[in-house]
């Protein structure tokens, strides 16, 4: 049990609530249903990729009904070269007035390593950056209140291997407790954030620590169409919700379930979403299906994502996209 998250803190968080006794399930469940902000930060340049976040997107996510945010971020795009790796401070000061703005509408944010593309190659390599970059992010944001979570990685895979991961993750985890003693911290399944590869996580003794796993099953489904998958896979694919279907989705995530029990830990499904080749009715059922079992299993989620190819809302006509919101969100 512990109380404060975060580094040091007045008697309430940032955004005037006191502080209660929680355990790290209880501050699970505070991300409750949240939405990823994606193909934003993340990409080489932010608006490369079609998104550019506007300070209304976290007033319109609230009122919609979510409480949290995941803010994917590729800070290895922006940092020296050489040793210490300094972080660009003008990027470093957007990302602070994102988080921010995310902060003053009552979400719980998550900011993470996005799309660090040469620690998948060589991680050995570049594992000191990874370290630097956190051990900057970190002395940022210690005074941050507890509604601030870091999730070290996403996706660590390639010949960033399990062994690898469970070598370096808890040294970077190491950094960040130096001076956020309590904050939230997630740590990533390997081999893409797989269901199936979280028995290959190896937890160390940390209490304010949750695992996430991100879910794309079938994903002949839920990737139909995507340019960036090779080779690209054929548009057509229904998900139609029968018994067989739902099971599936049903004994992976029982599959997790298990794991997190043994572990006694809680699980965060930081990723899910159908891609938006693939036809509406299936997407919704799919999306419901998911957010419904992940539920039953005490999971927090994210959908993937706001605004982009899997997005929930449309920025040109400033409108929801519905039913699929519900779906994703249950309500």
């Amino acid at each position: 049990m512990f109380d404060k998250l975060g580094g040091r803190h007045d008697a309430n968080n940032g955004n005037g609530d006191e502080l209660s006794a929680s355990s790290i399930f209880d501050y699970n469940k505070k991300i409750g249903r949240g939405v990823n902000i994606g193909n934003a930060l993340e990409a080489p340049v932010e608006g490369s990729w079609g998104v550019y976040i506007s300070d209304d997107y976290f007033s319109l996510i609230k009122e919609r009904g979510f409480d949290s945010v995941r803010i994917p971020i590729r800070w290895s795009a922006h940092i020296e070269y050489n040793y210490p790796y300094r972080i660009d401070e003008e990027f470093l000061n957007r990302v602070k007035h994102v988080v921010d703005k995310a902060l003053e509408n009552n979400l719980i944010v998550i900011i993470n390593t996005h799309h660090f593309e040469e620690m998948y190659q060589s991680p050995e390599e570049y594992k000191d950056r990874l370290v630097e970059i956190w051990r900057q992010i970190s002395d940022t944001f210690k005074d941050y209140p507890n509604t601030l979570y870091f999730e070290i990685f996403n996706e660590p895979a390639q010949n960033l291997t399990p062994d690898l991961w469970n070598e370096i993750y808890p040294q970077v985890l190491n950094i960040v407790r130096g001076t956020n003693p309590n904050r939230v911290v997630i740590i990533d399944v390997p081999n893409w954030s797989n269901y199936s590869a979280i028995d290959e996580l190896k937890l160390v003794k940390d209490e304010h620590t949750i695992v996430s796993f991100h879910y794309y099953e079938p994903f002949t489904f839920t990737h139909q169409g995507a340019e960036w998958v090779s080779p690209q896979l054929p548009v057509g694919v229904k998900w139609e919700g029968n018994d067989l279907e739902v099971e599936q989705i049903n004994a992976h995530f029982k599959y997790v379930s298990d794991w997190a029990e043994e572990n006694n830990v809680p699980i965060f499904l930081g990723e899910f979403g159908a891609y938006s080749k693939a036809d509406m009715e299936s997407r919704i059922l799919w999306t419901e299906a998911v957010r419904k079992i992940a539920e039953k299993f005490g999971f927090s989620t994210a959908y993937w994502e706001f605004c982009s190819g899997f997005g929930l809302y449309d920025t040109s006509s400033n409108k929801w996209f519905e039913p699929l919101t519900t779906s994703a969100l249950g309500r």
